[in-house]
């Protein structure tokens, strides 16, 4: 009887865990997609770099973090909303967020190999 009742119980988790799963990591509309945040927190990065090079701060200072990130999602017709509904959904999510992360360094590093100055003059 109690190895039924065991049964029973993790029967029981299993189906509670799989349910809150399937519920809460499917992707709806109003989630940007991954291929596209990976683009969108790929320029994202960049535009920190650009931020953070003290060659290009002398040359842009009147340039702040916002009006960057704001020149990044409009150039995907991206809301700040709308992103921060997304990045919120994949947080949620972290095997999503894991895979979409490595997808975001995959790309960084492609960008980087091919030499990262000549990446932001191309732009």
């Amino acid at each position: 009887m109690e190895s039924e009742s065991r049964i029973i119980v993790l029967f029981f988790i299993l189906m509670v865990l799989l349910s809150c799963n399937r519920s809460s990591s499917k992707i709806t509309t109003d989630v940007i997609s991954k291929d596209s945040m990976v683009s969108i927190i790929a320029d994202l990065h960049l535009a920190d770099a650009i931020l953070l090079n003290t060659n290009v701060q002398s040359k842009i200072s009147d340039i702040s973090s916002n009006r960057l990130y704001k020149t990044v999602l409009d150039k995907y017709n991206i809301t700040r909303e709308r992103f921060n509904r997304s990045i919120n959904f994949y947080a949620e999510n972290p095997r999503l967020l894991d895979s979409l992360y490595d997808k975001v360094i995959e790309r960084l590093s492609l960008i980087e190999s091919m030499g990262y100055s000549d990446t932001l003059q191309k732009k």
